[in-house]
C-alpha cells in the first residue's frame, strides 16, 4: 500500500467519522426539530470541507500540515483515552445508557486520533513528505 493510499483512506475514515458523529449529536436529545436538522447539516458540511482540505494538504506533501495533525492527534489520543477511562468509571458508577454512549463515543474518538498518529508516522507517509 502505498503512503498516497494510506492517506486517502485515513482521509476517508475521517469523513465516515464526522458523519456519524454529526447523526448521533443531532439525535442525542431525541427527535429533532427542523432549525436542529438545518444546523447539524450546516456544522457536517463545514467539518467535511475541513476534512477535505486537511486531506488535499496531505496529499500536497504539506509538511506543516502533517506536524500539526501530530500534534493534534497525539494531544486528542492521551486526552481521548484519559476522557474514556472517566466516562467508563462514571458509567460503573451511575449504569446510565447515555453515560455508556459517551463512553463509547469518546473512545471512538481516542480511536481515530490513534490511526491518524499511527498513520502519520508510517514509514512510508514520512518518506512521502521528504
Amino acid at each position: 500500500m502505498t503512503a498516497r493510499h494510506r492517506i486517502e483512506e485515513l482521509t476517508n475514515a475521517w469523513y465516515g467519522y464526522c458523519t456519524l458523529s454529526a447523526i448521533a449529536a443531532l439525535f442525542r436529545d431525541g427527535i429533532p426539530g427542523p432549525f436542529a436538522i438545518v444546523w447539524a447539516a450546516l456544522g457536517l458540511g463545514c467539518t467535511l470541507i475541513g476534512v477535505w482540505f486537511v486531506g488535499r494538504r496531505l496529499l500536497a506533501r504539506s509538511s506543516l500540515t502533517r506536524f500539526v495533525l501530530l500534534l493534534v492527534t497525539g494531544i486528542g489520543m492521551v486526552f481521548g483515552a484519559w476522557q474514556t477511562g472517566r466516562m467508563a468509571l462514571s458509567f460503573v458508577r451511575s449504569w446510565e445508557l447515555g453515560v455508556l454512549a459517551a463512553a463509547v463515543f469518546l473512545g471512538v474518538s481516542a480511536y481515530m486520533h490513534a490511526k491518524s498518529f499511527r498513520t502519520l508516522l508510517d514509514r512510508d507517509v514520512r518518506s512521502y513528505f521528504r
